[in-house]
């Protein structure tokens, strides 16, 4: 039974506290080498050693940093929530809650293909969780402060589906050249740098 319209309030103070977390748990994925000798090994070494964290990290703080964006696009456009956005978004909670898991096995398996793969697969379910909530909420006029025009449609539904869609495409990448797959992930902050910003 659908519960009675509410406004965003609490649902916006939760989501920015499980992303918050999410990201700061992100630093943890960072080992320090145990094979390090701080005594006679320098520091360029020392940074060397801990590059497979410290992409993995950068890649994931990102995504979700760009995940936080959209979702924050997403909810200024509304009025009031019902029960399915509260579930639909409680589902993306929980997949954002996993990043700084996935992220920690990217760093510690980072030339494994399959693991580049659930990597890629975290977020793309990820981003299709999030579009849904976007595709619900423009369909629901009822719920939203105003009529959306069509530039924020379009400038929301290109930003939150550039992350599925290179992710999708990392995943072949990463089964051709590892090296390169592992670093494909980049190209999300770039993207979401360069494309039209549309109804901002």
């Amino acid at each position: 039974m659908e519960i009675e319209k509410v406004e965003p309030d609490r649902l916006n103070a939760l989501s920015d506290g499980v992303i918050a977390i999410a990201l700061t748990l992100l630093v943890l994925g960072i080992d320090i080498p145990t094979d390090h000798d701080f005594n006679k090994d320098n520091l360029v070494s020392f940074l060397i050693k801990l590059e497979p964290g410290l992409i993995a990290y950068l890649t994931s703080f990102l995504i979700v940093a760009i995940y936080w964006i959209m979702h924050h696009r997403i909810f200024t456009v509304l009025k009031y929530v019902n029960q399915r956005i509260i579930i639909l978004n409680l589902i993306f909670l929980f997949s954002i809650s996993l990043v700084p898991f996935i992220s920690k096995l990217k760093s510690l398996y980072r030339f494994d293909s399959v693991v580049v793969g659930i990597f890629a697969l975290a977020h793309i379910i990820t981003g299709v969780i999030l579009y849904s909530v976007w595709n619900y909420v423009k369909s629901h006029n009822e719920l939203l402060k105003a009529p959306l025009d069509k530039h924020k449609n379009r400038y929301v539904t290109i930003k939150v589906l550039t992350i599925p869609l290179v992710c999708a495409l990392a995943m072949p990448v990463a089964v051709i050249n590892i090296h390169v797959g592992t670093y494909f992930f980049m190209i999300i902050p770039i993207l979401y740098a360069v494309l039209p910003n549309w109804g901002k």
